[in-house]
């Protein structure tokens, strides 16, 4: 019955805490707080710079912007590709067993854009600033500087005036005063959870209401929303 009142009726009882949005449909604000309060998008399109938050949306995108033809058949299996390069990675990897070797550990994959991504870093992470006490390395001074006073020296200068809390980082006391003192959390509008930091906010309304796969299994398509999974799909698929 509530469907037919509010789809039918053009009831909007769906209501957005942050703004006036307003929806009949709790799929369509769950998208909406995504998208324009929490900036997020998962989905990038191969043709262009745009960029959805489900996998659907891009999909269709791509069928009526970019045609969504897929020409190129693989002839051992169903499988389809809008792009002759990608039919050939995809033989290449699953049929032939050839994978793109890293010269300098033994990760493989089966697309060049993964060993690169993977190289990139991993291996090419240029670490200038060196920790004259230990074997650390850092990529920026600050953070180096603050590897030393936290490590080396314990140096903690911001201190909360509350309590003993000490951190060598703004950010840090930031977020320790209003989650412990001030009792300030960000709130799902969708359930009742609630978070400290906003990342987590984030993060929790990818995996747990979108669904959104953010880790790739690099032997295959399989996608997963958390690294175990695909680390148990991978052991249990191809480690055998």
């Amino acid at each position: 019955m509530s469907h037919v009142k509010s789809i039918h009726s053009g009831i909007k009882e769906h209501k957005c805490s942050q703004c006036d949005y307003r929806t009949s449909e709790k799929s369509s604000l769950r998208l909406h707080i995504s998208s324009s309060h929490l900036g997020i998008r998962n989905y990038p399109c191969d043709y262009c710079d745009y960029q959805a938050i489900q996998k659907g949306r891009l999909n269709y995108h791509i069928n009526n912007v970019h045609l969504g033809m897929k020409n190129f058949k693989c002839d051992q299996c169903d499988y389809q590709a809008a792009e002759k390069s990608k039919l050939q990675r995809h033989v290449e990897s699953i049929h032939l067993g050839i994978y793109y070797e890293c010269n300098q550990c033994d990760y493989k994959a089966s697309q060049e854009v993964h060993l690169k991504r993977h190289i990139n870093t991993i291996h090419m992470i240029i670490k200038d600033f060196k920790c004259s006490q230990c074997d650390f390395q850092a990529t920026q001074k600050g953070i180096l500087t603050h590897h030393i006073n936290s490590v080396h020296i314990g140096m903690k200068k911001l201190k909360c005036k509350q309590c003993d809390y000490q951190t060598a980082a703004k950010s840090s006391l930031s977020e320790h005063v209003n989650s412990v003192h001030l009792g300030i959390k960000h709130k799902c509008t969708l359930c009742d959870y609630q978070a400290s930091r906003k990342t987590n906010l984030k993060n929790h309304v990818k995996v747990v209401h979108l669904k959104i796969k953010n880790f790739k299994c690099d032997q295959c398509d399989y996608q997963a929303t958390r690294e175990k999974i695909i680390t148990r799909h991978f052991n249990n698929v191809h480690k055998k």
